[in-house]
């Protein structure tokens, strides 16, 4: 029995402490099954935050409504209406209320983390703000076009925000699955030790009942946690699937997002490896889009384009240098790539803050033609094609400095059309702008390949002719006037013209491009002098005779007439009556301050400046005055300019100056030019009529040279015609003359129109144009040009007639 004894109470001190062992581990068990329990219970709140509205979600939301709103405000630029000006509001509306999601909450949170995610949320909502301010005026295609330059340098950074919150609420769910599944394993652990120690407790109470129905009410009760945590299980399970299908989802609408980009794009990381790209990228480089897989480097992605026939070797490596610089750099910046095909790439290159960069590729290549073509044409002329003055002086400059260093000459030809307004005016404008074409077309191939030719303005071109000799420069510019000289059949029409040619040497002491410019215009002005259709070299003489123009010029603005000028007035004798019918008012300048100087040469400057409008006006009506106070019916003549026809109302003027000075409209002669009547304009005509309808009389002076035409005796009202005084000069002894002038007498006659000799100074001269029938003379032979109040005397002392031969 002692040892019975012994052993039973071994075995019931075994029993006790097995018993207290093992109700110690079921204890253990609870307290841990319960803390278990709340820790899923808080897991499984974690997890219904993260899937409802995690981080990932809220910023593709807010990336897709930027992208929706872009693509609304650039279909408003293509095509403004108000539906779409509508849709594009509303979608504002909608991206103004996702900014809310970007500044609270979780997301709160990782913008937080980093300095660039806060700089991008700021830098979107000042966009908001800028935007709520234009939203208004979104329908005006000018706002719309502010709006996208506003939004598409935010557009990259939103999708780089959007990727790298998809990646962090990766991680996070990543965390909780993880962390779940730790829970789920030790609760199994837990419930699998429950177990083994409800099998022991049974065995134990098998020997006592009652021990046996409490051991089996406790594993009641541990079966009913079971099912309660099994059950909680499965909803974790559930929601963690959920929260995968949603993740799923705005991987779909981020890869949505980059499909649909009007960029290439293409993010590595920070070893140089491809995260992502989209398919406007493959499509543009001539990649198949399945080759572009995650892991690639920048190196293959090259190689590929290079095999794809897209991107020359040369090109591809010398972009991937430059890139290699920015990355080594890590730099932002953009690059231009030129494309086998000729389309031109602009690359933009920005670094990321974790390492690696963000690449985005667009086809500037029209932008970049565009651009092009305006730099053409602010350096060419449209209408031939050749340089302008802007593109000449910058060739002028590069030639002039390699003449210089080499010790070579360099010749500028001005040259300039002769009697091309007459084609304009008679032809049109289409037929001379296609003459200047065929100019153009004419000088460069008189010239050599690497001359440099240039059109300046209306008929005005310039050559310039590197390493060349005055005399070679004189040889072309023969070429060039004999190929310009030669017909030209342009729509039907053969039209002839001239050309005159300045030339100016370039030399050590003088290399600057707007003196040589204006030392050939100078010769050009000379050639034109010397009857055009010639050539002339640059002399400093020339610059001498410019600068004195100009003084000219100055003075004639300046002068005051009635102190400066003078009118005098060279009497016109009747053959027949042997009396002076007329005086002829002819202008001076005794009071110029520079000496003393010629109407030959002054009165063409203020034609040129227009002087000569008040001028001429001044001059009728002190002619008139003065004819007021000579004796008998004398009439006065007073030369007209064309630009009196051109600028001045003349009929007006005439009108009233005869009613200022009370001359009577009949004493009044009025004498034109040839010149005058070239445009033989409906105009030129009316306002001779008109001034006729005055009672004035219209002369024509000068008659028998430049351009004289039968007809313009026969279409233009004129009364009198006044032979020129080159003819008379030579009418002795030169029988060509006598017949000229006869001639004209006899036609004058048979129109009744009376005709005049002027320049007659000798007495054999007066003889002969007398012979001819010639109705009045003019010339030193009876009076030099007087004042008026010599002029008076003259008269008193001839007492109305002139002994003639």
């Amino acid at each position: 029995m002692g040892p019975l004894l012994a052993l039973g109470a071994r075995r019931v001190f075994a029993f006790h402490l097995l018993k207290t062992l093992l109700i110690t581990t079921i204890a253990a068990f609870a307290i841990a099954a319960a803390y278990l329990s709340f820790v899923i219970f808080e897991r499984q709140a974690s997890i219904g935050q993260l899937s409802r509205y995690d981080v990932a979600w809220n910023a593709s939301q807010g990336m897709n409504e930027y992208l929706r709103l872009y693509q609304r405000v650039t279909a408003l630029v293509v095509s403004p209406n108000e539906p779409l000006a509508t849709e594009a509001q509303l979608r504002f509306d909608i991206l103004k209320g996702r900014l809310g999601l970007y500044t609270s909450g979780q997301f709160q949170q990782f913008v937080t983390e980093t300095a660039k995610r806060e700089a991008i949320v700021r830098r979107l909502s000042e966009l908001i703000r800028l935007l709520d301010e234009m939203m208004g005026r979104i329908g005006e295609p000018e706002t719309a076009r502010s709006v996208l330059q506003l939004m598409a340098p935010l557009e990259a950074d939103l999708i780089g925000l959007a990727s790298e919150a998809n990646q962090y609420s990766a991680t996070q769910m990543a965390k909780v699955d993880t962390e779940l599944l730790q829970l789920h394993s030790t609760f199994s652990a837990v419930a699998v030790g429950f177990f083994v120690c409800s099998l022991a407790f049974i065995g134990l109470l098998g020997w006592h009942n009652r021990l046996l129905t409490h051991t089996y009410d406790a594993l009641n009760t541990v079966y009913a946690d079971l099912r309660r945590t099994s059950h909680d299980l499965e909803t974790a399970n559930a929601a963690v699937l959920e929260a995968n299908h949603a993740l799923a989802t705005q991987n779909g609408l981020f890869d949505a997002a980059l499909s649909n980009m009007s960029h290439g794009l293409c993010m590595f990381d920070a070893d140089q490896r491809l995260i992502v790209s989209n398919g406007k990228f493959a499509a543009m480089y001539g990649i198949p889009p399945d080759s572009l897989a995650p892991g690639m480097t920048p190196e293959q992605i090259t190689r590929g384009s290079v095999q794809a026939g897209t991107l020359t070797q040369q090109s591809a490596e010398l972009v991937y240098w430059k890139q290699q610089q920015l990355i080594d750099q890590r730099k932002p910046g953009s690059l231009l790539q030129k494309l086998a095909d000729g389309r031109i790439v602009s690359i933009c290159h920005q670094p990321m803050e974790t390492g690696g960069w963000v690449a985005t590729y667009e086809d500037i290549t029209e932008r970049h033609q565009s651009e092009e073509r305006i730099a053409y044409m602010a350096r060419h002329d449209p209408l031939t094609g050749l340089p302008n003055r802007l593109l000449l002086r910058e060739r002028l400059e590069q030639i002039l400095a390699q003449g210089h260093s080499h010790q070579q000459n360099t010749a500028v030809l001005c040259l300039d059309l002769d009697n091309f307004k007459n084609v304009n005016d008679t032809l049109g404008h289409p037929v001379g702008d296609a003459l200047l074409r065929e100019v153009a077309v004419r000088i460069s191939g008189v010239v050599r390949d690497y001359d440099v030719v240039a059109r300046l303005g209306g008929d005005e071109f310039l050559v310039v002719q590197p390493a060349v000799e005055s005399d070679e420069a004189g040889r072309v510019a023969q070429r060039l006037v004999a190929a310009l000289e030669e017909p030209y059949q342009l729509d039907g029409h053969l039209v002839v013209i001239g050309a005159s040619i300045g030339i100016a040497l370039a030399s050590e002491t003088n290399c600057d491009p707007d003196d040589l410019v204006k030392n050939a215009d100078l010769a050009l002005y000379r050639a034109k002098s010397d009857g055009r259709g010639t050539y002339a070299f640059y002399e400093p003489e020339m610059d001498d005779r410019l600068q004195r123009r100009r003084l000219l010029e100055l003075d004639l603005r300046a002068a005051d007439f009635d102190k400066e000028f003078e009118v005098t007035f060279q009497p016109i004798v009747n053959l027949q009556s042997r009396e002076v019918t007329t005086v002829e008012a002819l202008l001076r300048w005794p009071g110029y301050q520079r000496g003393q100087i010629s109407p030959a040469e002054f009165i063409p400057i203020a034609e040129s400046t227009g002087v000569i409008v008040q001028l001429g006006a001044w001059v009728l009506e002190n002619a008139c005055r003065e004819a007021m106070s000579l004796p008998g019916d004398i009439n006065v003549a007073v030369n007209l300019s064309p630009s009196q026809f051109r600028r001045g109302n003349i009929v007006e003027t005439v009108s009233n100056v005869l009613s200022i000075t009370g001359l009577a409209a009949n004493r009044l002669e009025l004498e034109i030019t040839e010149s005058l009547l070239l445009d033989d304009s409906r105009e030129t005509l009316l306002t001779l009529n008109r001034l006729r309808s005055l009672g004035v009389t219209i002369s024509l002076d000068d008659f028998g040279t430049g351009y004289s035409s039968l007809s313009y005796l026969r279409n233009f009202p004129v009364d009198k015609v006044k032979i020129d005084r080159s003819f008379i000069a030579e009418i002795v002894g030169n029988p060509d003359h006598m017949a000229i002038v006869s001639a004209i007498v006899n036609l004058a006659h048979a129109l009744e129109i009376t005709a005049i000799a002027e320049g007659v100074e000798t007495e054999d001269q007066l003889l002969l144009v007398r012979a001819t029938g010639c109705d009045a003379v003019q010339g030193y032979f009876f009076s030099p040009p007087r004042p008026a109040a010599q002029l008076r005397k003259y008269l008193q002392q001839q007492h109305g007639e002139f002994t003639l031969a």
